[in-house]
């Protein structure tokens, strides 16, 4: 009776000692710090290591669905020599917003999911775009996304503050050069 006990209390000690990480490996295998890195690479094919930063990462995965799609809808390539090149395509990426370009924001990804959760019982199509979601509020995405609303109100701004100084004769408290501004 001893030995089967002393054989199981052994094998249990050999058990838990694979567990255990040293001290320069705790953070990368059998440890709660892992979980949300190793989850982002499963379900969002995101490793932040080789892909940078998760604004850019979603934009390009964006870009891709919108080549795939224009080559197969529309017979276009901006690859194709033979063809007209495309300036927007391979351009500098957009602020990251939702108020100066929606369908940007959302993209087709949002209205899946949306058709998705109104199929399975949702009153209506909501655009439920995940990956613009977590680049909001992902380092850097938040600053971005507030540009994007003072890009869009902007010009709606200057045109009320130009009315109320020149056509009611409010003064001007900090000077014109606003006027003048991008």
């Amino acid at each position: 009776m001893k030995l089967p006990a002393l054989l199981a209390g052994s094998a249990g000690l050999v058990v838990l000692a694979g567990c255990s990480s040293q001290a320069p490996y705790v953070r990368q295998h059998w440890s709660p710090q892992v979980i949300g890195p190793r989850m982002s690479r499963a379900f969002l094919s995101y490793d932040p290591e080789t892909d940078g930063p998760y604004v850019d990462f979603q934009w390009k995965k964006k870009q891709d669905i919108n080549l795939t799609l224009s080559r197969h809808f529309f017979n276009y390539n901006p690859d194709n020599p033979f063809q007209a090149e495309s300036d927007d395509f391979y351009g500098k990426r957009p602020p990251h917003s939702l108020f100066p370009a929606p369908h940007r924001y959302i993209h087709l990804e949002g209205l899946a999911i949306g058709a998705l959760l109104y199929a399975g019982g949702a009153p209506m199509i909501l655009p439920l775009p995940i990956d613009s979601l977590i680049a909001t509020f992902d380092q850097g995405g938040t600053e971005e996304f507030v540009d994007g609303i003072g890009v869009t109100v902007r010009p709606i701004g200057v045109l009320t503050a130009s009315f109320l100084h020149d056509q009611l004769g409010f003064p001007e408290t900090k000077g014109s050069e606003w006027r003048e501004q991008d």
